[in-house]
């Protein structure tokens, strides 16, 4: 049955739910073995969404099954409305068992490693009743997260470009240094310009994290490209690295300072201007977030008034 204006197409979530998991296991049969249904009754359930939409949805081949076009966008959106109805059923769930609700935020490293836990940990002493779910991401990620509905709140470093038509609002600034071994030449120097290091070896957290993006974007436009010579996962790998003596690093101010007496760093401000790093809360929409996550932006940034 074509869809038509005065028609519009009826799905239920059961079908969906079997649809999803035919393109994920790539065949009727594992379909079938996944959702514990015969596969007549799986094969039956594709084929009235295909009457229904009115289109073919799945290419079938002696080896399986490969969604169409068609099949790829309702793959797609079915996903992402089999992955809301289990927030609400979640929610619900949560609010029977005498929680207020909950907050996803996504965040990049920074953000989770050196600011959020001590303000997640008083957000929960004085709201008890708010479960707070965190996943740490690169910053684009976040983006991309709150942009597609994923999460209700992101903090990240975002260029204004990057966040289209998303909503901000101002929470830390983060101040980017460079660190050398004790012994290296630089070390006496209070401030440096990073163009002056780009000879050095360099110590960098993982690509495509915001860090080395900013890094390789200042190298770029000096005309030159970065040396990496190793790639660590944690702030304190580059630190440990760089006291080794295998390099030099760029790393925020707070995840270093409490540590300069004891590793063997010496720590230089960096005159670049990008080296100031805006890292902001991100909403679709503020006015319309739920109660919880409107609680929790609240506090965060008093929380970050307060420690500035």
């Amino acid at each position: 049955m074509r869809v038509t204006e005065s028609r519009p197409l009826r799905f239920d979530i059961e079908s969906l739910r079997i649809f999803v998991a035919v393109i994920e296991e790539g065949s009727i049969a594992a379909a079938s073995g996944r959702m514990h249904l015969v596969a007549s009754a799986v094969s039956k359930r594709v084929s009235d969404l295909e009457a229904d939409a009115g289109t073919p949805l799945l290419y079938r081949h002696s080896r399986g099954v490969q969604a169409t076009p068609a099949g790829e966008a309702l793959y797609h959106h079915a996903k992402r409305l089999i992955e809301h109805l289990q927030q609400i059923s979640d929610e619900l769930s949560e609010y029977s068992q005498g929680l207020r609700g909950h907050a996803r935020i996504y965040v990049n490293f920074t953000a989770m490693v050196l600011y959020l836990p001590a303000a997640l940990h008083s957000f929960l002493r004085v709201n008890p009743q708010v479960r707070v779910d965190m996943v740490e991401k690169t910053s684009d990620e976040v983006v991309h997260a709150i942009a597609s509905g994923v999460a209700d709140l992101g903090i990240c470093a975002a260029t204004p470009a990057s966040l289209g038509d998303l909503q901000v609002r101002p929470y830390k600034l983060d101040k980017l240094v460079l660190i050398v071994p004790q012994a290296h030449r630089f070390a006496g120097r209070a401030t440096i310009a990073f163009n002056d290091a780009l000879d050095e070896d360099i110590v960098s957290m993982p690509y495509g994290t915001s860090i080395p993006k900013l890094c390789r974007a200042a190298a770029e436009r000096a005309g030159r490209r970065l040396r990496v010579r190793i790639e660590v996962t944690s702030f304190e790998g580059v630190r440990n690295m760089v006291g080794a003596g295998l390099g030099v690093g760029v790393l925020p101010e707070a995840s270093v300072l409490p540590y300069v007496e004891s590793a063997a760093i010496r720590v230089l401000g960096l005159d670049d201007a990008w080296a100031l790093r805006p890292l902001v809360i991100v909403a679709r929409n503020f006015d319309t977030l739920p109660m919880p996550a409107r609680i929790l932006v609240d506090h965060l940034q008093k929380d970050a008034a307060l420690t500035r």
